[in-house]
């Protein structure tokens, strides 16, 4: 039976091998550089113009000075200087009064908060006062925003890499910006990326180091069940995951969803269907294109599925680049070969949805 059961397990992961797909995409435009050197730009989020979608907003990290706005073709449109922010996410439809806004969370790791920013309707952004949660942990890391689908209420996500865990904020209020810790999650070791599917009431999230990979637990605070589950791990442990999980994105087309995680050692991102049992099915990496190089190890990413414009007819991946590089002139040949300050690739979704679903 030993036997039987062991020849099951090799058969089911030879076949994920055979019939999962490998995919190479090519950026359409990639951001201005953040202003640091080093290890500077970490999170995106994208802020969706409902009445314009042509002015529909890239935001990034330097989690060493504050927050960039880019415009879809990667021109800078803000950037407010605000502290370490490492991770960021935006939930759309808060009402104060008559108005209608978008509010933008993130870790602020210079006083261990929870930031926010406000996003109205043209997509201005900005802090206001009283906008920071201060939370009692040592070493702020992670963030992710959930909306509950049973209560509607807005929970944040807030990981500590001191004492490994998740904690879990209720968003009180926003104006001041009041929020009450709910619940703790412990971890194996350091998690950062995160994402909360709003549909479902399930957080994804990444752990790092030796217990790298993709894992799950039901996001809202009060359910009985409150066990961790596994998706995949790092592949000396059987897994498909090359060296640290990092950022995670929920891409949704039609009645499907997959789940993407940056797999940092390989530089490309590892593919799950979430409605087959969370089934790896394939990889997914960013090359070079004209004057627009690949990604490398990718911190975080996300996914907006829905047409923007004829650039992004499907949806918009964006994700942090570590080794960002452009071209140099040695004797009239041009080099791809200097590195600069980092920034993030932007990219059509198309193929995507061509592949995996047509």
């Amino acid at each position: 039976m030993d036997n039987m059961k062991f020849l099951l397990v090799i058969s089911l992961l030879i076949s994920n091998i055979v019939f999962a797909k490998d995919i190479i995409l090519y950026p359409k435009f990639e951001t201005e550089p953040v202003f640091t050197s080093g290890d500077a730009a970490d999170d995106p989020a994208f802020w969706y113009n409902q009445v314009n979608p042509e002015q529909s907003i890239v935001f990034g990290t330097d989690k060493k000075a504050g927050i960039h706005a880019f415009a879809l073709n990667g021109a800078r449109i803000k950037f407010i200087p605000s502290g370490k922010i490492n991770n960021i996410d935006i939930r759309k439809d808060f009402k104060f009064g008559a108005k209608a806004f978008s509010i933008m969370m993130g870790s602020n790791q210079d006083n261990n908060s929870i930031i926010a920013y406000l996003i109205n309707d043209q997509g201005d952004f900005d802090t206001y006062n009283q906008n920071e949660i201060f939370t009692e942990l040592d070493s702020v890391y992670g963030f992710c925003l959930y909306r509950s689908p049973k209560t509607n209420f807005t929970y944040a996500f807030i990981s500590d890499a001191k004492s490994l865990t998740i904690n879990q904020y209720h968003i009180l209020s926003i104006f001041p910006l009041k929020g009450s810790l709910v619940r703790q999650i412990k971890t194996q070791s350091t998690s950062e990326g995160c994402v909360a599917d709003d549909e479902t009431g399930i957080l994804y999230f990444a752990q790092e180091d030796e217990h790298s990979g993709v894992y799950f637990i039901n996001a809202d605070p009060n359910t009985k069940n409150n066990d961790i589950g596994k998706i995949d791990l790092i592949s000396k442990k059987g897994g498909f995951i090359n060296g640290d999980t990092e950022g995670l994105a929920i891409l949704r087309y039609e009645e499907n969803k997959l789940l993407f995680a940056s797999s940092q050692s390989s530089d490309d991102f590892t593919v799950y269907d979430l409605n087959n049992r969370n089934k790896f099915i394939g990889r997914v990496s960013v090359g070079k294109k004209n004057e627009i190089d690949g990604i490398s190890k990718t911190d975080g990413i996300e996914i907006f599925s829905g047409k923007i414009n004829q650039d992004f007819k499907y949806g918009i991946l964006i994700a942090q680049d570590d080794m960002n590089m452009e071209k140099f002139n040695l004797k009239e040949k041009e080099i791809q070969a200097t590195k600069v300050n980092q920034n993030f690739k932007i990219v059509s979704i198309d193929k995507i949805i061509d592949e995996f679903f047509e």
